[in-house]
């Protein structure tokens, strides 16, 4: 890389179809971070996931030889290098880190249900999966190695929520969602909170960027949302993209902390209690409807995370983001 030693470098270890992966390799493009993308093939996996503890992906390698793979606390910890990703008053900032949240923890739910629900989407996915791990290894050892990942991840489907119970709630959340996400991209910003990308923006960019070559979401986003379609490959590389935070709150931005206090913390809300119960599955209505899985200890480390972040704010700041996500505001108290 010219200008820069290698070692000096962040190397991001992921995939095409990871959404978290996309999700970083946004945001390093958006830091205008010196980075390099090796894509996590299966000759190197074994190794590569050997240097941290949970095989998620991406696995991220610092300039510092320090090997980390969850994308918010890496990101966060890495505010104060290249370009903020968080607004800068009190009220945006947590904003963005409860939207953020909610595209990674429930938006997921979308991307994970559209993928291995239909099956024209499951068999693309997996092929393309695959073939991602195997480059090299002929269209006969990608297939057969599809067939295997298609039914692991399918059989995965009750414990994260995607059941054709929960899919009406899902797939109703994912269109409320990329509505407002349409409307931010028809302007008068090019992002949630400016002409400049945030966290949160990445985080839904990573996730609707992988089910935009999904056949059935794809086809939905582009009938639908197709500026908010558009609008994923201006988010891929912002790098060039120059602007300023706005002051306040916009539409799409109010609308989407709405949804967050109707859907995302109730779901938050009943994982956690049912963990403290030692119950090993909740059920919750969202949507109207009854929503069942199983429990998650990570995203209780989500609610804990937001709950700290909000005994920060002052009694106004609360209040006026109280005001906007509604009664289920108290969840974070």
């Amino acid at each position: 890389m010219t200008g820069h030693k290698m070692k000096d470098v962040f190397k991001v270890h992921g995939s095409l179809g990871s959404p978290y992966s996309m999700k970083v390799r946004a945001a390093m493009r958006a830091k205008r971070l010196p980075h390099v993308w090796v894509p996590m093939t299966a000759d190197i996996r074994e190794d590569i996931l050997s240097n941290v503890k949970a095989p998620v992906i991406p696995v991220i390698r610092t300039p510092e030889g320090d090997w980390v793979n969850d994308s918010t606390p890496f990101l966060l910890g890495l505010e104060d290098k290249g370009r903020s990703l968080l607004p800068e008053g009190a009220v945006q900032r947590f904003a963005c880190l409860l939207l953020e949240d909610m595209a990674d923890e429930w938006t997921m739910k979308a991307m994970f249900h559209y993928r291995w629900a239909y099956a024209e989407d499951a068999e693309w996915c997996a092929n393309w999966l695959m073939y991602d791990s195997l480059p090299k290894a002929g269209r006969e050892t990608v297939e057969k190695a599809a067939a295997t990942i298609r039914e692991r991840q399918i059989s995965r489907m009750a414990l994260v929520g995607c059941t054709p119970q929960t899919a009406p709630i899902i797939e109703a959340s994912f269109a409320r969602v990329t509505g407002h996400l349409e409307a931010m991209a028809l302007g008068p910003t090019n992002f949630l909170f400016g002409d400049r990308p945030s966290l949160a923006d990445l985080a839904f960019y990573g996730q609707a960027k992988v089910m935009s070559y999904d056949p059935t979401p794809m086809a939905q986003m582009r009938r639908d949302t197709p500026y908010f379609y558009r609008w994923l490959d201006l988010a891929d590389d912002a790098s060039g993209v120059e602007g300023d935070w706005t002051d306040g709150l916009s539409h799409p931005v109010k609308s989407l902390l709405a949804i967050a206090g109707e859907t995302y913390l109730p779901f938050l809300k009943a994982n956690a209690d049912a963990l403290a119960a030692g119950a090993e599955t909740f059920t919750v209505t969202l949507e109207g409807q009854p929503y069942s899985q199983g429990v998650f200890k990570y995203q209780l480390r989500c609610l804990n995370a937001l709950k700290a972040t909000w005994a920060e704010l002052d009694a106004k700041d609360q209040g006026t983001l109280s005001d906007l996500i509604g009664p289920n505001a108290d969840i974070l108290n």
